[in-house]
């Protein structure tokens, strides 16, 4: 009759086999770690580059429309303005512009509205500033207020706007059409907008926190087409009774 024996792991044995499990463990929280990190700075990074590009997407479609009209009714019940006003690192543009769209069937609108661009106070953060749109979408009497705003980007450090004069030949750090001198009743050709941003910085950025932020700059170019304003006046055509070109 054969005799078996069964021989189990010796203390040395477990022990070495836990040292292996532990570095395998902690070869695989490191790698985890790391991918972890590298997610979180590309998904905020992606977060904040979104931000801009649609704020000046927006900034672009409504400046690339913007207008003055002379064209008012028999009473004046709306005015039409381009004023750029220069407040150090927040200025603010307040201008009519054709590039509003109707959400609503038959609603009692048009392309036309009033739009704004601004720094304005975070009511939650003290110290932070937001770049703010404001649009209206009935032109009336002040065209500086009404409507509803909208935040674009958080956290904005400044937000400085200039204006190209092609009579002088020159950049302006203001624009007011409302003014008997100056710019007159004429849009600028050109416009450079800058945006400064505080973005989280380094250990920040990584563990998700906010309390180290670095300022980033961004900036665009755009070019207002319809720089004059708008004027019906009387025009005969031979044949046909008096109207409106």
């Amino acid at each position: 009759m054969r005799r078996t024996t069964q021989r189990g792991f010796t203390l040395l044995e477990i022990m070495v086999s836990l040292a292996v499990t532990g570095m395998i463990a902690v070869s695989i929280w490191a790698a985890t770690s790391q991918t972890s990190k590298a997610r979180n700075i590309v998904e905020y990074s992606q977060d904040k580059y979104h931000e801009v590009r649609v704020a000046f997407d927006m900034l672009n479609k409504d400046l690339s429309s913007a207008f003055l009209s002379y064209h008012r009714g028999v009473e004046a019940t709306h005015d039409t303005v381009f004023v750029g006003t220069d407040g150090g690192n927040r200025d603010s543009i307040d201008f009519a512009s054709f590039s509003y769209t109707r959400r609503y069937f038959d609603v009692k609108e048009s392309d036309q509205a009033e739009v704004s661009y601004f720094l304005a106070d975070d009511p939650e953060k003290s110290g932070v500033m937001n770049l703010v749109r404001r649009v209206s979408p009935i032109l009336d009497e002040d065209p500086l207020e009404g409507g509803q705003t909208m935040v674009l980007v958080d956290n904005v450090a400044s937000f400085d706007v200039e204006y190209y004069d092609i009579a002088n030949k020159e950049w302006q750090d203001e624009w007011d059409t409302t003014q008997a001198s100056g710019e007159g009743n004429v849009l600028p050709i050109q416009m450079r907008i800058k945006l400064v941003v505080n973005e989280r910085k380094g250990a920040s950025r990584i563990n998700n926190l906010d309390e180290e932020f670095e300022p980033v700059v961004y900036g665009t170019q755009m070019g207002i087409p319809l720089r004059t304003p708008i004027l019906l006046v009387p025009a005969f055509i031979p044949g046909q009774p008096l109207g409106l070109k």
